[in-house]
């Protein structure tokens, strides 16, 4: 497939529904394949999207992905809590596109690293991370996931 170029944007009022069906159609088999099916709350997902900073990868009109985050300006970090690509556009860049974006907004913010947690399972997410400059943090995490950062300036 080839690169879309997507608009980056403030989710809308209403497009939750929309936002939790990708989220349904990718991490609920995420968590299934990794053996932990009890790991996908869509309930936390419903409350992430209300309190979370989120921002959408627009396709000529259609949601090609979003990721949510959420700032930590004690640790002058920024948060990635949740990724999640439409699997109609897969393949096309979308989740580099959202991580520049994520990338460019901590360091307008003056905030010095992004940080995520993937589950180790989730080979292809830490890959992605990693081909965009995360590293692991070592010693960090729960036994069977990464925390993975990125260090923008130093802090």
């Amino acid at each position: 497939m080839e690169r879309v170029k997507c608009e980056i944007r403030a989710k809308r009022a209403g497009e939750e529904s929309v936002l939790l069906l990708l989220a349904d159609e990718n991490l609920r088999p995420l968590a299934q394949t990794a053996g932990h099916p009890e790991r996908y709350h869509p309930d936390e997902l419903v409350a992430l999207l209300d309190t979370a900073e989120v921002y959408v990868a627009d396709a000529g009109g259609e949601v090609a992905g979003y990721v949510a985050v959420e700032p930590d300006a004690e640790t002058e970090r920024l948060l990635v809590r949740c990724l999640c690509i439409n699997p109609a556009h897969e393949a096309q860049a979308v989740a580099h596109q959202l991580l520049d974006w994520v990338e460019g907004l901590a360091f307008n913010r003056r905030l010095a690293r992004l940080t995520t947690s993937v589950a180790m399972a989730d080979q292809r997410s830490l890959s992605l991370f990693e081909r965009h400059g995360f590293v692991r943090s070592p010693g960090a995490g729960a036994h069977d996931t990464v925390v993975l950062e990125k260090v923008l300036f130093a802090g």
